[in-house]
């Protein structure tokens, strides 16, 4: 009787986590759609997105013209990557910030120029 009870037991945790490993998967393939989507739309070469906290979506654009750009059109293309995101993206983000990167040097990359603007997406109907 222990013995079928421990052999049930395993069957369900395996069960649970092959459930856990394909939401994952789905998540990660839905996250590279998305990045190709914004490097299409804004033009773009390198783009980097990271999902914090389940809910707050951090895009990085990597050796951007815009990383020499004004505050203000920086803002003003954060805003248009948070509504990009809200309605390109199945799962909902809290917030979207949006970084403009400058990579420079040998091996040892170093990052420069990263300050966060966080956008401002119209609200849903």
């Amino acid at each position: 009787m222990i013995k079928r009870m421990t052999w049930l037991l395993a069957v369900v945790a395996l069960c649970v986590s092959c459930q856990k490993f394909a939401e994952g998967r789905q998540m990660f393939r839905e996250m590279l759609t998305l990045r190709d989507q914004l490097t299409t739309e804004f033009h773009e070469k390198n783009v980097d997105i990271k999902v914090v906290n389940g809910d707050h979506m951090i895009v990085t654009f990597i050796n951007s013209p815009f990383a020499s750009r004004s505050s203000e059109e920086k803002q003003q293309r954060a805003d248009a990557v948070a509504a990009f995101v809200a309605t390109h993206y199945k799962q909902p983000m809290s917030s979207v910030s949006t970084q403009f990167l400058t990579k420079a040097g040998g091996l040892g990359m170093s990052v420069s120029g990263g300050q966060t603007y966080v956008g401002k997406a119209p609200p849903k109907p």
